[in-house]
């Protein structure tokens, strides 16, 4: 199987199946084919449009959001550094800046307008996890917390895998090549630091069923809408060719057996806590089926947000962009 048609397929294919699987296990659970106006949501509240037009969720998750979106964005220029000097480079900076820009304005927009420029605030302030809760600062934060660490090493050894998968094409040693990735994994630990850590994330059984369910969500759909973006770009505008490339596979491999390991504990974690038990509803498919509606904004953003950042300039690219690779894909 060529190394196209397994992108297409893990990139494009999945992701769609995976939200048309969902949608039809709504409809069962609904027993309606066309659910919109159906209640769906946990909460016991939210029917399937409102889910999705669910705009004060998307804003609390704008923070874990744009931070996976700069992870893809500089996972994958680690491994295929665009050339900033590409024809039509300016007509794509464009697009992806208006797409993100223009589900930035809904998300924000649409929360002030619904709920106040309080809940924009609270919701940014990381202070929601789930109806009744108590208010917390950080509290939403540290409800991602292992499954965002888990997905930012995935866009890594992910994109890696690909580059391996592609024959291992030569890397150019361009400045600040590895700049995005490392200022994700920086944002990360900062982010940490100013919402506050503490065992909630690794023992408490709403935390550990949630984020759970976040990284079964977005490992089958929102990081591989992002990485089939920046991979598509990188076809585009990083040219390939040289030598087969030297560089040690062990970042890839260390990445990823931290990644595994770390769903593996939520995993783990969540049975022995029985974390289910402690969800909003009850049966697994109502946990899951609606969850993938909850965050159909961010499956426009992430993306969008990821493109974006992929084609952006870097200091000390621009000037060296014609002397990196010869050849294109």
């Amino acid at each position: 199987m060529s190394a196209t048609t397994v992108e297409r397929i893990l990139f494009r294919v999945m992701p769609f199946a995976v939200l048309g699987i969902a949608y039809i296990g709504i409809s069962v659970m609904t027993g309606s084919a066309w659910p919109w106006n159906k209640v769906v949501h946990e909460d016991g509240l939210r029917t399937l449009a409102a889910t999705v037009f669910f705009v004060e969720h998307a804003t609390r998750e704008l923070v874990p959001d744009l931070l996976l979106a700069l992870a893809v964005a500089g996972a994958v220029r680690y491994f295929f550094p665009p050339l900033l000097v590409s024809h039509g480079l300016s007509r794509v900076r464009v697009v992806f800046g208006a797409a993100t820009m223009a589900t930035l304005l809904a998300i924000v927009g649409g929360t002030i307008w619904t709920d106040g420029l309080h809940a924009l605030l609270d919701n940014l302030s990381q202070l929601h996890t789930r109806p009744g809760a108590t208010l917390v600062w950080g509290a939403h934060w540290r409800y991602h917390l292992i499954e965002r660490f888990a997905q930012i090493l995935l866009a890594f050894s992910v994109t890696g895998a690909i580059w391996m998968r592609r024959g291992r094409p030569t890397v150019s040693a361009a400045a600040g090549r590895g700049g995005l990735y490392a200022l994700a994994l920086l944002l990360f630990g900062v982010t940490t630091a100013v919402f506050g850590l503490d065992m909630d994330p690794f023992r408490d059984p709403a935390y550990l069923g949630h984020q759970l369910r976040e990284l079964f969500t977005h490992s089958l759909v929102t990081l591989p809408l992002a990485l089939g973006t920046c991979l598509t770009l990188a076809r585009r505008f990083s040219p390939a060719g040289g030598p087969r490339s030297a560089a040690p596979i062990w970042p890839i491999a260390l990445t990823g057996l931290v990644a595994v390991a770390s769903g593996a504990f939520l995993l783990v974690a969540s049975v022995m806590a029985d974390a289910q038990s402690h969800g909003q509803t009850t049966g697994l498919a109502a946990l899951l089926f609606p969850h993938f509606a909850e965050h159909a904004l961010g499956y426009v953003l992430v993306p969008a947000a990821a493109g974006l950042l992929y084609v952006g300039p870097l200091t000390g690219q621009r000037a060296k962009g014609k002397g990196h690779r010869e050849g294109r894909n």
